[in-house]
């Protein structure tokens, strides 16, 4: 009689033990995809809001208080564009230039304070002349005050981008001299922008 090297006993039990473990994991599988199935249905059969295009009618707002800021563009998140005016905290290394050149800083600073409270109102009041039209007085100090609550992070900024010339003592007159005339056409191009998108119910005397 022919005898196996093995008990064939032992490997028909193992087997059918390995077919029970794949028929039991196919069950759990087709489960899985049954609920898949059942969840892509219900997705696809919930209703979707459809938002259709939505139109603001600017030059319908009134407005009763000037209160907050107005973010008129001295404030961004680019300092490549004026209307990306943010500074970018991750990029710089603020208190080393306040530190190390807070003298240069507060110069700078003391200089464009007095651009603002001096020049900056008539350079508004010019602009809304040329366009036969006024704003509130209030209007005018609050669109100032706005740029002056933002001018001291652009400063540093541009500081920033000026870190080589700092370290030579020679070049600090015509570093302050260069960021002012910069901040001031900041300052400038920001109001242009400004005044040219505020709403006309807004202005007084505007020609219609």
């Amino acid at each position: 009689m022919y005898s196996y090297p093995y008990d064939i006993t032992v490997y028909v039990r193992s087997l059918h033990y390995y077919i029970e473990q794949q028929n039991t994991r196919i069950s759990h599988l087709e489960k899985i995809l049954e609920n898949i199935e059942k969840e892509l249905k219900e997705i696809k059969n919930k209703p979707t809001t459809h938002i259709d295009k939505i139109e603001y009618k600017f030059d319908q707002l009134k407005v009763e208080t000037l209160e907050g800021t107005l973010n008129i563009g001295l404030n961004p998140t680019n300092g490549e564009q004026i209307e990306d005016f943010a500074v970018s905290q991750s990029k710089m290394n603020i208190p080393e230039v306040r530190h190390s050149h807070k003298d240069l800083v507060h110069r700078i600073q003391n200089e464009i304070d007095a651009y603002l409270n001096n020049e900056c109102s008539v350079y508004i009041q010019n602009m809304l002349t040329n366009e036969r039209s006024s704003l509130p007085v209030e209007h005018v100090q609050f669109i100032v005050e706005d740029i002056q609550k933002q001018i001291n992070e652009r400063i540093i900024f541009y500081l920033e981008q000026k870190q080589a010339e700092l370290q030579d003592p020679a070049r600090l007159h015509d570093i302050f001299e260069a960021t002012v005339d910069r901040l001031k056409l900041d300052i400038q191009n920001s109001i242009t922008a400004y005044l040219n998108n505020l709403p006309e119910n807004m202005k007084e005397g505007k020609d219609t």
